[in-house]
């Protein structure tokens, strides 16, 4: 059981990962698959130690402000590309409203 209701984001949405809490260094988010008020899957570039700390940058069309959430990396799987499937827990979750914001409503 999920505690959280997962959707996939809306296309118009963009997303940036940076390692560490200060958001410095390179992005390597690629792509955001689903979210959930609590935390998001996402493809990202390279690998991330589990349980360290990612800066997720949240921002697309019709967004007044950007959404930045500090997670976790709770696990991750090695992709055949080489890429890695990451599940990321925010420390402090999105609003109803700003879910709704991301969200694909199909």
């Amino acid at each position: 059981r999920r505690r959280s209701r997962r959707a996939a984001a809306r296309t118009s949405v963009k997303i940036q990962c940076r390692k560490g809490a200060l958001g410095l260094g390179p992005n390597i988010g690629n792509k955001m698959l689903d979210i959930s008020d609590s935390g998001l899957r996402m493809i990202i570039a390279q690998s991330v130690d589990l349980l360290a700390e990612v800066e997720i940058i949240i921002d697309g069309y019709g967004m007044k402000d950007r959404i930045k959430r500090i997670g976790n990396v709770r696990w991750q799987v090695k992709m055949d590309d080489g890429q890695f499937l990451v599940g990321i827990e925010f420390q402090k979750c999105l609003s109803y409203r700003d879910w709704q914001i991301i969200a694909s409503p199909n």
